[in-house]
């Protein structure tokens, strides 16, 4: 293995709950520790805790954390969810590459995006990472712990926010978002959704619907 940058990210596949993007910088020298930790294996939250304070305190690396409300803000500006992790991605990258004093010959991410309307995504940007390994199946060393850096950032998140509501979020967006994000409009009016969810989701629509059919049957009922 050579010294190398991976970037990867958490949190876009889920209604609620932010996205948080983590690049980071592994040694040649670290390899066999790392590998130690074996990062591969399907993790619990306690494993994702544990080894996430471990690569926390060992790794050169960055986190970009985008909560709901400026996601949205994004969104409703008219970015695409791709453009939007192209754009994180990038300066994560950047931010890495910069705190290591040596050049980079590896650079390593998830192919979210074919390579051309990646880079297409950042032509404003003034500086961009070029020769980049977009990863379709087996990820490199420094994605799997930039893979388990995120989990960590996005559980600390999570925990919080479902501290603040004094209620168990689900992960995903399935129909268990849905009676959840329901419950929430309920009780604090449908802005909370704009702070807590993303809201170019299916689930936002159909949370509204089914909280409209909610008041249209009880105000018959009256």
């Amino acid at each position: 293995m050579e010294s190398h940058v991976g970037c990867y990210e958490t949190g876009s596949l889920d209604f609620f709950g932010p996205i948080c993007v983590v690049a980071c910088y592994v040694d040649q020298k670290d390899e066999k520790e790392l590998n130690e930790l074996e990062l591969d294996k399907e993790m619990s939250t306690n494993d994702i805790e544990k080894i996430g304070k471990i690569l926390k305190d060992k790794l050169t690396y960055s986190l970009l954390l985008l909560d709901n409300s400026h996601y949205n803000q994004y969104v409703k500006e008219g970015q695409k969810l791709s453009c939007i992790k192209a754009k994180l991605y990038n300066q994560a990258m950047i931010n890495v590459i910069q705190r290591i004093e040596h050049p980079i010959s590896k650079v390593t991410i998830d192919a979210f995006l074919a390579p051309k309307k990646y880079y297409r995504y950042l032509k404003s940007k003034i500086v961009v990472v070029h020769h980049i390994e977009f990863k379709k199946e087996e990820m490199s060393l420094a994605m799997k712990c930039a893979h388990i850096l995120s989990q960590y950032a996005y559980l600390q998140y999570y925990q919080n926010m479902c501290q603040s509501l004094n209620t168990t979020l689900p992960r995903g967006f399935n129909i268990l978002a849905n009676d959840a994000g329901t419950s929430l409009v309920q009780e604090h009016g449908k802005d909370i959704l704009w702070k807590v969810s993303k809201t170019n989701f299916p689930n936002y629509k159909q949370i509204l619907k089914r909280v409209n059919s909610f008041f249209l049957i009880s105000k018959k009922i009256k």
